[in-house]
C-alpha cells in the first residue's frame, strides 16, 4: 500500500460503537484493520466499511489472546503502518452488587478490559511512533461514578483510565498521544445486557457520536495529549470535558 495512506486499527468493530468510529475513520480517507470475536458480524461490518473505497482487514479473534494481538499488527505492517489505535473491545461482566461479586471473574474482565489493551499498545508503539500516532482507550461514566452493581466494571475502566495517562506522559518523546473518550451513555448490545428486562429505546445510538469522532480525528495530537473527552458533549466542549 501507498505508504501515505493512513491506517487506523479498531478493536470490537464488529457492530455498535466500534463501527461508528470505523466508519468515521474509513470516511476520512482511512485504510482499516477491524476485530472482533463474531466472525459473521466482523464480516459483514467489514463488507459495509468497504464501500467507503478503503482497505478493510477483518482479523477475528479473543483479544487476550497474544496470537490474535500479533495478527492486529501484522495486518497494520501489510497496509504500511499504524496512524490510529483505538482499543474499544470490552466486557461488561455481572451487574451486582461488589459484596456477592465472584471476585475470581476479575481474571477475565481485568485481562479483557486493560491487559489486552495495554498489551496491544505495547506491540503498536513502533509503528505508532512512526507516523506521530493516536492511541483512543474508550472508557465509561462507570470508572469515576460509584453506580450501584457496576463496581467490577467500573474499577477495569478506572485501571484503564490510569494506564491511558500514564501511557500519555511516558509516550511523548516518541511523538505518540493518547486519549480517553467515555462515549456516553448509548443503545448497545452491552447496555442492554446491563438491563435485560428494560427497555432501552431512549438511548440514543452509537452514531449520535459521529460528529465528535471527526472532531478528534481531525486534531492536532498534542492538543489532546492525556485528556478525557466525552463524546456526547456538545460541540466546543469536548476539550473541557476533563
Amino acid at each position: 500500500m501507498h505508504p501515505s495512506i493512513p491506517v487506523a486499527l479498531v478493536t470490537g468493530a464488529s457492530r455498535g460503537l466500534g463501527t461508528v468510529i470505523a466508519d468515521v475513520l474509513a470516511a476520512r480517507g482511512h485504510d482499516l484493520v477491524i476485530g472482533a470475536r463474531d466472525v459473521e458480524a466482523l464480516g459483514r461490518a467489514a463488507e459495509r466499511l468497504s464501500h467507503h473505497g478503503r482497505t478493510v482487514v477483518p482479523v477475528d479473534g479473543d483479544i487476550t489472546d497474544a496470537r490474535t494481538r500479533a495478527r492486529y499488527i501484522e495486518a497494520a505492517e501489510r497496509l504500511g503502518g499504524l496512524d490510529v489505535l483505538v482499543n474499544n473491545a470490552s466486557e461488561l461482566g455481572t451487574i451486582g452488587p461488589l459484596v456477592s461479586f465472584d471476585v475470581p471473574r476479575f481474571g477475565r474482565l481485568y485481562p479483557v478490559n486493560v491487559g489486552a489493551p495495554l498489551a496491544l499498545t505495547q506491540l503498536a508503539v513502533p509503528l505508532l511512533s512512526a507516523r506521530r500516532g493516536l492511541i483512543v482507550n474508550i472508557t465509561s461514566d462507570a470508572a469515576v461514578s460509584a453506580y450501584p452493581g457496576w463496581g467490577p466494571y467500573g474499577a477495569t475502566k478506572a485501571a484503564l483510565e490510569l494506564v491511558t495517562r500514564t501511557l500519555a506522559a511516558e509516550l511523548t518523546e516518541q511523538g505518540v498521544a493518547a486519549v480517553l473518550v467515555d462515549p456516553g451513555d448509548m443503545r448497545t448490545r452491552m447496555h442492554q445486557e446491563a438491563f435485560p428486562h428494560e427497555d432501552i429505546s431512549d438511548r440514543p445510538l452509537p452514531e449520535v457520536t459521529t460528529p465528535f469522532w471527526h472532531w478528534l480525528f481531525a486534531q492536532d495530537r498534542e492538543r489532546v495529549r492525556g485528556q478525557r473527552l466525552l463524546a456526547q458533549q456538545e460541540e466546543g466542549a469536548w476539550l473541557r470535558a476533563v
